[in-house]
């Protein structure tokens, strides 16, 4: 199923894994800085660590007491477009009670927002949301409606009171030379964007080059997945740890 295959009229199938539960077809729509929480990660000799930048979490929400978080379960959530695919062992195998991966295949910025509201329940306590989405936007290069659909989700996951964390948009390849601008461009907004809403941000920066990406040029190859999804579990556990 590729990342660009969603046009209008058709419709995508949220798939979670974690939970067991899997939410009905929706219909279209119309990669923080911390002060230090997260430790630098290490994926091995061929990986270097990945940056998160995080500052003091934006909230709308009312600060609950020790006692009523340490009541609420805590859950850690990733959702995404369809690049998330495969990622669900590493980060869901150490207790898929309190993880789960939310892939929506051939998703835009505007589907996750969309989506959350029967991703997220309120009677859960979250220490972290990670986000992981823009690849299919960038296929337009209209870098102006990809700001302002972020900006929007910027506001919808404020009302959940969780720690955000945006993971940077991952290279294309053979899709021509404005498409790789445009997702240097993005990514570059991004990381400013996070960094003035109080969100996290972890940067892949070029990483994911010859040999990790897929035929398409846009999905990822098995060795690609494999440290993809290790570098987002790796995020995952210290954040519940």
């Amino acid at each position: 199923y590729s990342e660009e295959a969603v046009v209008q009229g058709e419709h995508w199938q949220l798939v979670t894994s974690g939970s067991g539960q899997c939410s009905t077809p929706a219909p279209n729509p119309p990669t923080v800085l911390l002060h230090n929480r997260y430790t630098l990660l290490s994926a091995g000799d061929k990986e270097s660590p990945p940056t998160v930048e995080e500052t003091r979490p934006c909230t709308t929400k009312v600060e609950q007491s020790p006692a009523t978080t340490a009541r609420r379960k805590r859950r850690v959530v990733v959702v995404g477009d369809s690049l998330l695919r495969g990622t669900e062992a590493p980060i869901c195998r150490p207790d898929s009670s309190s993880r789960e991966v939310c892939c929506l295949p051939g998703a835009r910025i505007r589907d996750v927002t969309e989506a959350l509201s029967r991703i997220i329940r309120p009677s859960d306590y979250y220490p972290m949301l990670l986000i992981h989405v823009g690849t299919n936007d960038t296929a337009r290069c209209d870098t102006e409606r990809i700001k302002c659909d972020y900006r929007a989700l910027g506001v919808r996951v404020k009302e959940f009171g969780a720690q955000v964390v945006f993971s940077s948009i991952l290279p294309v390849k053979g899709r021509g030379p404005g498409r790789e601008r445009c997702i240097l461009e993005v990514n570059a907004w991004l990381r400013r964007w996070c960094r003035q809403e109080g969100f996290g941000f972890l940067d892949h920066g070029v990483l994911f080059q010859e040999g990790l990406l897929g035929g398409d040029g846009v999905h990822l190859s098995r060795s690609g997945k494999a440290l993809f999804g290790h570098r987002l579990a790796n995020l995952v556990r210290r954040a519940l740890n």
